[in-house]
């Protein structure tokens, strides 16, 4: 699995515009950390640095956070291990290309 397949563009709660997002727990899957979920939340995005509504906002829908792209670059710096570098160059690669690979 790839980051580019855990992306999704929804609309913001905010601003009401579509933007790109990832699912907390899409993310947490995809990372396989060894703490639990809850405490991946709580480290990365509860007690980060993290804006509530600007850079995540919570899906009372799917109990979820989700994470903007740059929180989500963020994240896999903090974790900081060679799958979260992984996936920070592949988003890194989406971000440069224009997102070419989630627009097609």
């Amino acid at each position: 699995m790839n980051i580019a397949s855990i992306i999704m563009k929804v609309q913001n709660p905010v601003n009401h515009k579509r933007q790109f997002f990832v699912s907390s727990k899409k993310l947490y899957r995809l990372l396989t950390p060894e703490s639990s979920y809850k405490t991946f939340v709580e480290t990365n995005i509860s007690w980060s640095r993290l804006r509530e509504n600007i850079d995540y906002h919570y899906n009372e829908r799917f109990e979820t956070y989700n994470l903007s792209i740059s929180s989500v670059q963020a994240i896999l710096i903090l974790e900081n291990n060679e799958k979260s570098w992984q996936f920070f160059n592949e988003l890194s690669d989406l971000i440069a290309n224009g997102f070419a690979a989630i627009n097609q």
